[in-house]
């Protein structure tokens, strides 16, 4: 997971929120968790002041000198 909650990944809270659909849903939802823990991801970026990371790699490398 991130070092902080200012840089999390799209990956890291989609699958926080299947965690949670799985840990904490009722069984019927644990047999098929993906739609909930899509309803969660939708519903954390639409509720969210945040905006999740983008990580993108530089198009500017630097270059290592030897």
């Amino acid at each position: 997971m991130a070092n902080s909650l200012d840089k999390l990944t799209t990956v890291e809270v989609k699958l926080e929120c299947l965690r949670l659909a799985v840990e904490f849903g009722p069984e019927i939802i644990r047999k098929d968790p993906l739609t909930t823990a899509e309803l969660y991801f939708n519903w954390v970026n639409e509720n969210s002041s945040r905006k999740l990371c983008k990580c993108k790699t530089s198009k500017n490398k630097d270059q290592v000198k030897s």
